[in-house]
Order: C-alpha cells, then sequence, then structure tokens
C-alpha cells in the first residue's frame, strides 16, 4: 500500500515533510519518494501522518472489557491507552466486591453502573488475571495499565 503526498511528522519535533509512505505487510517500509507499485493507494494531500499519540490518562479500565476500538480515542488518532489513573482500577478484585467497585467507578469516575455490571464478567482476582483477561480482547489500539492504589476488595 502506498500513503501518497502525505505531511509526515515523524516525532523526532523536526519540521514536517511531504513524502509518500510505502507499506509492506502491515509494517512501514519506504518513506519519501515512493515509486514501487502497489495494489492501493491512498491520496493524503492536505493530510497529516504523524507516528501516533499516546493519552496517558484514561477510565478504560472497564470499557476495555467489552469495546474493541476503544472510542473515542482511536477516532482521534490515539494509538497507546493508559488506564489504571486517579489511584483506582479493576484488580485485584476478590469475589463478591464487584458492586462496590461498581459503585466507586460511578461515584469518582462517573462511569455508568448499569454498562459495567451488563458489560464486564469479572472473571479475574489478580491484577496478572485482570491483564489477562484484557489481553485476550482484541483491540485497536494498544493498552498499558498501571497498579492503582486502591484493589477493590483487598483493602
Amino acid at each position: 500500500m502506498k500513503i501518497a503526498g502525505a505531511t509526515l511528522y515523524d516525532g523526532s519535533g523536526a519540521a514536517p515533510i511531504t513524502a509518500d509512505i510505502g507499506i509492506a505487510e502491515g509494517k512501514i517500509a519506504e518513506v519519501g519518494r515512493v515509486t514501487s507499485p502497489s495494489r492501493r493507494s491512498i491520496d493524503a494531500d492536505g493530510a497529516m501522518v504523524t507516528p501516533g499519540f499516546v493519552d496517558i490518562h484514561t477510565h478504560y479500565d472497564g470499557q476495555v472489557c467489552w469495546d474493541e476500538t476503544l472510542a473515542p480515542s482511536s477516532v482521534h488518532g490515539v494509538t497507546t491507552a493508559i488506564m489504571g489513573n486517579c489511584g483506582v482500577g479493576f484488580a485485584p478484585l476478590k469475589p463478591g466486591e464487584q458492586d462496590r467497585l461498581i459503585e466507586l467507578m460511578e461515584g469518582v469516575e462517573e462511569i455508568p453502573g448499569v454498562a459495567l455490571s451488563e458489560g464486564v464478567r469479572w472473571n479475574w482476582e489478580s491484577f496478572g488475571d485482570y491483564l489477562d483477561a484484557v489481553a485476550a480482547i482484541p483491540h485497536s489500539i494498544d493498552i498499558g495499565a498501571q497498579v492503582t492504589h486502591d484493589p477493590c476488595g483487598f483493602m
């Protein structure tokens, strides 16, 4: 695939350049003037291409359990989202403490309890188990999780 005529920001702080980007097997293979043939070409004249953005403060801890796209971050160019902010998170979690955690998230982060009750499977106890449950769901962006200081049910 070829992305043609993009305004390219390389992430280094250097001034942007107009360039083509050649992609092969899902990876950037060439940047500059791409002349090799491609089956698909995107005209990116007037569009910016960037290395992606990291959103260091999200509350996707529950949403990550049911939303593969993690919108709206993914539609804004975010390529990595970090969750577990404000000291609250979803693991570790003792069995039967889900309602307490839902109430906490409703109060502190204004996450609708019904969304958490219906969207989260609660199939973990340890932080590692939570990460495994999250990893078992495909996502369109990368995810990082912080260990929080309010592990529900272990205080």
